[in-house]
């Protein structure tokens, strides 16, 4: 994936498919995702400067392999406790929480190590889709990593590194702290509104 999207914002009006639908580079997208009915940015979600997730990402960089270290220790804290709507954590609220999370949070706690460790924002991403496994499908969030030799790898923030992924990913969202792009299933389904229309109805009202 990552090395479509270099491609993707290289060229800009560009567009790839992904699952069903093409996606497209948005400044920003916003998700009533906080508990207090209003829709927050979720670029801002992804914090590699906020000063526990760096000093989480300076420890875990002395570790043989940072990328296996990080995402062991952000499965450790996947509980799936019970949630009342949808909320999507910052990194600091899950490293303080440590139980009760899900996909969303641990997805961005891990794209946020991974962003702090000096991983290019062009390089990894939290993903948003479906998830297929044994005939049922649920809505998803997960983590893309890319390298500069054009390989991807999908990391499930809510598994072991040791736990081979199964299932099939199918995308229709990514974002970091630097990007954003969604396709128009993505937007509809996970409730999810382009910054620039946003402006748009402001400016109407």
């Amino acid at each position: 994936m990552a090395c479509f999207v270099k491609e993707l914002i290289k060229n800009g009006a560009v567009s790839i498919v992904v699952g069903d639908g093409k996606i497209k580079r948005y400044d920003d997208l916003l998700a009533n995702v906080r508990h207090d009915d209003k829709y927050h940015s979720i670029r801002s979600l992804v914090m590699p400067d906020d000063p526990e997730v760096r000093e989480v990402a300076r420890v875990l960089l002395q570790a043989p392999d940072f990328i296996s270290a990080a995402q062991e220790l952000v499965n450790s804290f996947t509980t799936y406790g019970s949630e009342v709507g949808d909320l999507w954590r910052t990194p600091a609220e899950t490293l303080a929480k440590r139980t009760g999370v899900d996909c969303d949070d641990s997805a961005i706690l891990l794209a946020s190590i991974i962003r702090a460790a000096g991983i290019p924002p062009d390089q990894v991403y939290c993903a948003f889709g479906l998830w297929t496994l044994d005939g049922e499908t649920d809505g998803h969030m997960w983590v893309v990593l890319g390298s500069d030799s054009g390989e991807d790898r999908t990391l499930e923030s809510t598994a072991s590194p040791r736990k081979h992924t199964r299932g099939k990913y199918i995308i229709h969202g990514i974002f970091n702290d630097t990007y954003c792009f969604a396709t128009g299933v993505g937007l509809r389904e996970f409730d999810i509104k382009p910054v620039e229309l946003a402006k748009a109805l402001a400016v109407k009202v």
